[in-house]
């Protein structure tokens, strides 16, 4: 993005669309659990400004940069759980 001759704006994202549901089962299939027995869902509690679903079109990035995620929600998901559970260890 900084080496283009003129100044863009540029949606970096993966393409793909999850729910926190997804990020939460991945977190806790990683770590051999069951979301279901450790989250509570109470609906009451949800704001009328909570975003239901966000989309991300990262096609001009691809078109104009070339650029692609090389790393996917859950990919993340597990970095971050690995990450946690090293710092632990070191404390």
């Amino acid at each position: 993005m900084l080496q283009q001759e003129q100044a863009e704006d540029y949606v970096i994202a993966t393409g793909q669309t999850n729910s926190l549901q997804d990020f939460v089962e991945t977190v806790f299939t990683h770590l051999n659990l069951n979301w279901r027995d450790h989250v509570e869902y109470n609906a009451d509690l949800k704001r009328p400004t909570d975003i239901d679903i966000s989309i991300a079109n990262p096609k001009k990035a691809e078109e104009i940069l070339k650029w692609k995620a090389s790393y996917y929600m859950r990919d993340v998901a597990r970095m971050m759980v690995e990450a946690e559970l090293i710092r632990r260890q070191k404390h």
